[in-house]
């Protein structure tokens, strides 16, 4: 797998048609609205099905129920994997609050130090947690989309099979390299929106939007790999070269 190569692909796809970026941006600013954030997952959801089609174009913007009903698929899916390390770092918060309650006559309801030793560790256990997940799911994702069936998401010994066949090594390296992004993105976003009010409207407009597209497309390229080297994309990309 070339991450780079894979990469660079994802950088330039949004840019096929930059209409449909705008338009996925006033969905993303619509999405405190609820419904329009399920037609945001629903046409992420739609990028990577188009790419492991072997489409190198972004998907229109129609069959709305069918984007509202995968955009619900793909909620439940980040949902349920994020929920046990989400329980865990509220237990932990909660174990923080317990010196703050007090019965009368007894005192503080939990001795401070164990409430700091149940902070620290079930904090630690939910992050640690939460970074194994997201590790994972973006394969989880792409094989729902794959299979089209949610219960593909969770098949948590064949999205393991997929990721050794992609090459552990060379997923880490694409993994890193989005979490760069990502810390770029947030940094980018962090300077445009404060110091300039126009950046209240280029973050979710074009950026988030923009940079949603290429993750969507960069999950189908990196999937495909375990899929087969022979399929469309990689013939090619190996005919242009």
């Amino acid at each position: 797998m070339d991450a780079g190569q894979i990469t660079s692909d994802a950088l330039h796809y949004p840019l096929t048609d930059f209409k449909k970026v705008v338009i996925l941006g006033i969905l993303i600013i619509l999405s405190l609205l609820i419904i329009p954030g399920f037609l945001v997952l629903g046409y992420i959801f739609k990028i990577i099905k188009s790419s492991l089609d072997g489409s190198s174009e972004l998907p229109g913007f129609n069959e709305w129920i069918t984007i509202f009903i995968d955009g619900l698929k793909v909620f439940v899916v980040l949902f349920i994997y994020s929920l046990v390390p989400a329980i865990l770092v509220l237990l932990g918060i909660w174990a923080a609050l317990l010196p703050m309650l007090t019965v009368p006559g007894e005192g503080s309801f939990i001795n401070s130090n164990l409430s700091f030793s149940l902070i620290t560790g079930l904090a630690l256990i939910g992050i640690l947690l939460q970074v194994v997940i997201s590790f994972i799911i973006p394969i989880a994702l792409a094989n729902m989309v794959y299979h089209n069936k949610l219960k593909a998401a969770f098949r948590l010994k064949e999205v393991y099979v997929k990721i050794k066949e992609i090459g552990g090594v060379d997923y880490l390296i694409w993994y890193i390299i989005m979490l760069i992004i990502v810390g770029v993105i947030y940094y980018a976003s962090f300077i445009l929106i404060f110091p300039f009010f126009i950046g209240l409207i280029i973050v979710p407009l074009i950026i988030l939007p923009f940079f949603t597209i290429f993750f969507a497309r960069s999950i189908a390229l990196v999937y495909l790999n375990a899929v087969s080297e022979d399929h469309e994309y990689y013939r090619h990309k190996k005919q242009v070269k």
